[in-house]
């Protein structure tokens, strides 16, 4: 069975790094008008996942138990177009979390409600014929961090814009395992908080 396994992976080939989509959708009420669909991303991070654990000094040695899912941040980085676009969207993404409120002689940000402002982000790794060997969808998702993107008079570089994000937990589906039902089971689940409209943007970033 072990050798069966083997000689399958090595007909599918390596997973290039180079080959990849990311799509992110705005989902609150706040910013459900926000896509990063026509962005060029041009590095992208798989985040992991660790789990808090608790002491267990009952019956024997010490020992540590799982309690709960910690997941890393995503990062991302794209392309910087000459009208800014694609910073002044994700901005405006960071605008939506708080809001600054004035009383005449001072004034206070004040953090919005969570559903205001969160989105999701679909991150997908590709083979060579463009076929989707495995999707990553992080939901309740925000940009806590815009990077520095560095001027010079010495280099012709494109500039670009690195991005950090939080969110809540990630669905995965692994292409070969499993039937194609991520999206629509997640989406399934939500509808009546997102509704057809996210569908038919996270439809049309997949399809």
């Amino acid at each position: 069975m072990k050798i069966d396994r083997f000689k399958a992976q090595m007909q599918t080939g390596p997973q290039m790094a180079n080959r990849f989509n990311v799509a992110m959708f705005g989902t609150g009420s706040k910013n459900s008008g926000l896509s990063v669909k026509g962005m060029k991303c041009t590095s992208a991070s798989i985040p992991g996942r660790g789990f808090f654990t608790v002491e267990d000094s009952e019956y024997g040695p010490k020992r540590a138990i799982p309690h709960k899912p910690q997941y890393d941040q995503f990062d991302c980085e794209f392309l910087l177009t000459n009208d800014f676009e694609e910073r002044e969207l994700i901005e405006l993404w960071q605008g939506s979390m708080n809001s600054y409120q004035s009383n005449g002689t001072a004034g206070a940000f004040h953090s919005r409600f969570h559903d205001d402002y969160t989105g999701v982000i679909l991150v997908e790794a590709l083979s060579k014929s463009d076929r989707v060997n495995f999707r990553c969808l992080m939901t309740d998702a925000y940009p806590i961090q815009i990077g520095v993107s560095s001027l010079s008079q010495e280099s012709s570089d494109i500039l670009k814009l690195s991005c950090q994000f939080r969110y809540r937990y990630y669905h995965t589906e692994f292409m070969n395992s499993k039937p194609d039902n991520l999206i629509t089971g997640f989406m399934d689940k939500h509808i009546n908080k997102f509704g057809d409209k996210l569908r038919g943007k996270i439809e049309d970033a997949i399809y």
